[in-house]
């Protein structure tokens, strides 16, 4: 994701979206030390959010808790998960069984599933 739509993409957050999100979503958090170094949170079906600090990239955080959070569906019954991935996530959740599934976004997110049953 360049740095362009990186700020048009953080330009559409508002507190108001963000406090829906907290109550409408399961989230959950990684800690490192007692310091928040990632977060995932998903809805039904659908994950809606999964993020790493950068400066924790590459030890597996995202990893693990695409984990939990597939692991806490899956307990559900949810046959599969969908999600939109950014350009830059692709390669993240192709390397762990999501595959593409539709068209992409106006605004270049891929959209990606993968079967949990």
């Amino acid at each position: 994701m360049s740095q362009t739509e990186a700020d048009a993409w953080a330009a559409t957050l508002t507190v108001t979206g963000m406090e829906r999100k907290i109550r409408e979503l399961e989230i959950w958090v990684a800690e490192v030390n007692d310091t928040m170094v990632g977060w995932g949170g998903f809805r039904d079906d659908r994950l809606e959010g999964l993020y790493t600090d950068p400066d924790f990239a590459g030890r597996g955080i995202g990893t693990e808790l695409l984990g939990l959070l597939e692991a806490s569906m899956r307990r559900r019954g949810i046959p599969a998960v969908f999600a939109e991935a950014s350009a830059n996530a692709e390669h993240f959740y192709f390397r762990r069984g999501y595959e593409p599934f539709g068209v992409r976004t106006p605004e270049g997110a891929q959209p990606i599933r993968k079967r949990l049953a």
